[in-house]
């Protein structure tokens, strides 16, 4: 798709490229050079076009990211998506409910397969983990989940990625209705049933259920959950970016469509390796200290 779009070019928006595409102009190839035949804008603006098609050529062949999505508008990144696919980072974050957002469980998902980072653990290598990668997927990331892992971070610690697809935006557009777990539920993809209904404020008491009784087991849960709002976003991408590509009806090769079957294994790992630390059990044990009391209350 990235080589058949030509909203790039100024002046060029979506109903100027699907009349391009009438035109026979399916990709950049296709632009008539100069001096060939009728113009396919006109002869002052096909000068123009011709400058940002070879622009966007050099900058692929460069695989810089970074100018393509300067290039491209951001509503349009998703076409993208295929030729730095090896280059995603699907993430997801949980804050604890208050105020100031601090970031509890942040969840990362790329080739090189499932990352946690957990408040009072490792949450400190985040920026660098996050860094790694120049491309980043998440829904409602570019409103929630980016902007509170700045302000937690500092703007000049926390990177910045090359291009964001943010999934809201663009299943919106499809007409793809709900939040992420509705839409994953009508794609046939929905959470496992002791998942079902969970929600961002389940995830904060799960948070304090762990926090303030070192209860490792609401720990696992919410990981679990995290997880599973990190890699989803992998098959919603792939479902996206076919609908897309039929909603334009462009002749593109479609994206096989992730299966989450290959990353469950991981997840159950990751889950049963999280054990208490040494503050867990000082908590743990000034709780059962506490029993009588608690009792009363």
């Amino acid at each position: 798709m990235l080589q058949r779009t030509f909203q790039h070019i100024p002046g060029v928006g979506p109903f100027r490229e699907k009349d391009l595409w009438a035109q026979g102009i399916k990709t950049w190839d296709d632009f008539p050079a100069a001096g060939t035949g009728a113009p396919a804008i006109s002869r002052k603006a096909d000068d123009v076009a011709r400058e940002y098609i070879a622009k966007a050529r050099e900058a692929l062949a460069r695989r810089d990211l970074r100018a393509l999505a300067q290039l491209v508008p951001s509503r349009e990144h998703w076409r993208m998506y295929p030729e730095f696919a090896q280059d995603a980072l699907f993430f997801d974050i949980e804050t604890d409910g208050n105020e100031n957002q601090v970031p509890t469980v942040v969840s990362l998902y790329d080739s090189a397969g499932l990352h946690v980072f957990l408040q009072g653990r490792n949450m400190d290598e985040l920026p660098e983990a996050m860094a790694a990668r120049r491309l980043w997927v998440s829904f409602n990331g570019t409103c929630f989940d980016a902007p509170v892992l700045r302000d937690y971070f500092g703007a000049n610690r926390f990177p910045k990625p090359d291009a964001h697809i943010d999934l809201r935006f663009v299943t919106k557009r499809l007409r793809m209705s709900g939040g992420l777990k509705e839409i994953e539920d009508n794609l046939g993809v929905g959470r496992p049933p002791h998942l079902k209904g969970v929600n961002g404020w389940d995830a904060v008491l799960l948070w304090r259920a762990y926090k303030a009784r070192a209860d490792v087991e609401a720990l696992r849960f919410l990981v679990e959950y995290n997880l599973y709002d990190s890699f989803q976003l992998r098959t919603l991408m792939d479902v996206a970016y076919n609908r897309g590509a039929d909603e334009l009806n462009q002749d593109v090769p479609r994206l096989p469509v992730f299966d989450r079957g290959e990353v469950l294994y991981d997840v159950s790992k990751i889950i049963l390796d999280l054990g208490p630390t040494e503050r867990d059990m000082e908590t743990l044990a000034r709780v059962r200290s506490q029993d009588r009391d608690l009792r009363e209350l």
